[in-house]
């Protein structure tokens, strides 16, 4: 196998790719190790892209539906999440854009995680969990704590 043939870089990408959905630098990573150097794993790619194998804010998208719920990340997070999967720095601001604003993905993350919310649990015990968990999630202190307001002013006594 010729490291610097373009072609044969090609069509080594859309036979990994096959029907799954990959994002650029997941295919770029695996073009390396199968023993292309970096610059023709890049035009390789580049070429799949322009042929439509692969599409970063699809394969995006995909990493966006798995945090969700409980699993619910701040748009940082997020954003850090896509750069580890491999999504190009051009698709990430669009898919950032299409998340919800911080405020109620981080309110929508604590009532998943804790169903059975009440005041006296908020104000209690469960307080300094939240506070820990939406911090690893990525939420800022401001945010959690605005969050953490509106769900005592909405919880019934």
């Amino acid at each position: 196998m010729d490291p610097y043939n373009i072609s044969e870089a090609v069509s080594v990408g859309i036979r990994h790719i096959g029907i799954a959905i990959y994002s650029s630098g997941k295919v770029r990573e695996y073009l390396i190790r199968k023993g292309f150097d970096p610059d023709t794993a890049r035009k390789a790619v580049e070429q799949l892209v322009d042929r439509e194998y692969i599409d970063d804010v699809r394969a995006g998208r995909k990493v966006l539906v798995s945090r969700v719920g409980r699993k619910q990340e701040s748009k940082s997070m997020i954003s850090q999440r896509l750069k580890a999967a491999g999504v190009s720095y051009e698709a990430i601001p669009i898919l950032i854009e299409e998340c919800k604003d911080d405020r109620i993905t981080c309110r929508e993350m604590i009532e998943a995680n804790y169903p059975e919310l009440t005041v006296s649990l908020l104000l209690e015990n469960d307080l300094s969990d939240i506070i820990s968990l939406a911090s690893r999630r990525g939420y800022s202190p401001d945010v959690t704590s605005s969050v953490i307001r509106e769900l005592i002013n909405d919880i019934p006594t």
